[in-house]
C-alpha cells in the first residue's frame, strides 16, 4: 500500500513519489502546496517516513524508524515552525548547521519547513545556499499555500507537488472506515470539509471546530440583512482578526455562495450546506443566477487579494459592495 497506508487521496502525487523511490531519484527539495488542512504536511512527513523506513515496503509504520517519525522524535528528521509570525534566518542557519553532519541512523536527513510562506526574505536567501549546494543526504520539504507565496528563486530549486481537495466521497469513506465516524456524521463532515481531510478529522475530534463553522454561517445570515454600515463594521472587525480567522470566513462564504448558485441555476449538484437549504433557496430565488455568481466572484476576489497581502479592510469592503442588497430578516 505504501504511502496510501497513511495518506487519504492524492493518488497521482503518491504514485510519482513512489516511482522516484523505486528508481532512486529522490529530489533534494520538495514544495508541497495547496489549501490548509488538505494533507500537505501529512504527505510530506509520511514521505520522510518512507525514506527513513527500514521495511522493504515502506512506510511500514511499525519499525523503529517509523515509530520515531510518528512521535516526531527521529534524530534525522527536523521540523521547523515559525517563531512568532515568521521563519527567521537564525532558524535556517541552525538547519544548515545540522545538515553539515551526516545522518545519525538513516540514509537521509529530512527537514520540513512548515508554513514556509512565513519565511523572511533574509531567511529565504540564506536557504538558497543550501538549495543550490545540498548535501547528498539532505531532503528539504517546504509547505506553503502556493508557489507564488515564496521567492521565485526558492521555488525554482524545488520539485512542486500541488495537492488538490480530496473528492468528498473519498473523505466520507475514510472517516467511516479509518476513524469510525457514523455515516450521517461522516457525510456532513465530508461535505463541510470541501475535500480537506485534515479539517474533517479535526472537526470529528473537536466539537469546537463545528461550533466555529456554525458561527460563520450565522454571521453570513446576519450580513445578508444588514446595509453597508453594518457590513463595513463587520469588515473592520474581521480585519483585526488573525489571518486564519479571515481565511476561514471567506472560505465558508465561498462554499455558501456556491450553494446559492447551484440552486439558482437548477444544477443537479450536491449542496455543501444541505442543512441550510431553506435559507439558500430563499436567497437563490431572490437574487437569481447573476446575483449569486456576482457574490461568489466577489468573495473569491477578496480571498485571492488577501493571499497577495492586499489591504484587508479595503478588500473586505469591496467584497460586501458586490454582495446582494439587504434582505428582510425572518421574524
Amino acid at each position: 500500500m505504501g504511502l496510501s497506508r497513511f495518506v487519504v487521496g492524492h493518488d497521482l502525487i503518491i504514485q510519482r513519489l513512489e516511482r522516484q523511490r523505486a528508481e532512486g531519484r529522490i529530489a533534494h527539495a520538495y514544495l508541497f502546496t495547496g489549501p490548509p488542512q488538505v494533507g500537505r504536511r501529512t504527505l510530506a512527513w509520511t514521505w520522510g517516513m518512507t525514506l527513513l523506513c527500514t521495511d522493504p515496503d515502506p512506510p511500514c509504520g511499525s519499525c523503529r524508524s517509523c515509530r520515531l517519525m510518528q512521535a516526531s522524535h527521529h534524530p534525522d528528521a527536523i521540523q521547523v515552525l515559525p517563531e512568532g509570525s515568521s521563519l527567521k534566518i537564525d532558524q535556517v542557519r541552525e538547519v544548515q548547521r545540522l545538515l553539515a553532519h551526516t545522518p545519525v541512523e538513516g540514509p537521509y536527513r529530512i527537514v520540513l519547513f512548515d508554513q514556509a510562506e512565513a519565511m523572511t526574505t533574509e531567511a529565504a536567501n540564506a536557504l538558497l545556499k543550501t538549495l543550490e549546494e545540498p548535501p547528498s543526504y539532505g531532503v528539504l520539504m517546504l509547505i506553503a499555500p502556493s508557489p507564488e507565496s515564496l521567492l521565485p528563486t526558492v521555488v525554482s530549486r524545488c520539485q512542486i507537488l500541488s495537492l488538490d481537495p480530496v473528492p468528498i466521497p473519498r473523505v466520507r469513506q475514510a472517516l467511516e472506515e479509518r476513524w469510525g465516524i457514523p455515516p450521517d456524521q461522516a457525510d456532513r463532515l465530508a461535505r463541510l470539509s470541501g475535500g480537506r481531510m485534515g479539517w474533517a478529522v479535526q472537526a470529528a475530534q473537536d466539537p469546537e471546530v463545528l461550533a466555529e463553522y456554525a458561527d460563520r454561517i450565522r454571521q453570513i445570515h446576519e450580513l445578508l440583512t444588514q446595509g453597508r454600515a453594518g457590513r463595513f463594521a463587520f469588515a473592520e472587525a474581521l480585519s483585526g482578526e488573525e489571518e486564519g480567522v479571515r481565511s476561514a470566513f471567506l472560505e465558508t462564504a465561498m462554499a455558501w455562495w456556491r450553494d446559492v448558485l447551484i440552486l439558482a441555476s437548477g444544477a443537479d449538484l450536491p449542496l455543501t450546506h444541505e442543512e441550510d437549504r431553506l435559507t439558500l433557496q430563499e436567497v437563490a430565488g431572490r437574487i437569481g443566477v447573476e446575483g449569486a455568481r456576482a457574490a461568489l466572484e466577489a468573495t473569491r476576489r477578496a480571498w485571492l487579494a488577501l493571499r497577495r497581502n492586499a489591504n484587508v479592510r479595503l478588500a473586505l469592503e469591496a467584497m460586501f459592495l458586490d454582495w446582494p442588497a439587504p434582505m428582510r430578516e425572518n421574524p
